[in-house]
């Protein structure tokens, strides 16, 4: 009976700790989970590549690793969050919060959530 009373409390813990699920009409991860190097860009100066960044993929979630200190990032986990698509700008983003999928404002200088292009290989910043 014991085992009984906790399940509730396991069946939580495990859906607090997933990573999200893809949403209906979300489309899929355009890379499977592994290990890649991605470029780092400004927002600002699209065309001046800034660095190499090392990026995992986890099931829905993505660490962005900066494996040098380039200002004006140090050395370490620079981003780290869950995959989202943002329907109206149709582009994956590290999720912040609960209205990152239908927020009009995504990446670039804007207070919204930081792009990844998981196409190009490219992750964004002001």
């Amino acid at each position: 009976m014991l085992w009984a009373a906790a399940t509730p409390v396991l069946a939580l813990a495990a859906a607090v700790a997933l990573p999200p699920t893809a949403q209906a009409g979300e489309p899929r991860l355009p890379l499977p989970p592994g290990r890649y190097t991605f470029e780092h860009r400004f927002a600002e100066q699209p065309s001046l590549l800034h660095a190499k960044v090392l990026v995992i993929i986890r099931k829905r979630t993505i660490q962005v690793i900066n494996t040098q200190a380039h200002p004006p990032f140090p050395k370490g986990v620079i981003a780290q969050g869950p995959l989202v698509w943002n329907q109206p700008t149709g582009q994956w983003i590290i999720g912040e919060g609960a209205g990152d999928r239908t927020t009009a404002e995504v990446g670039g200088c804007s207070d919204g959530p930081e792009v990844v292009d998981l196409v190009k290989r490219i992750y964004w910043t002001c």
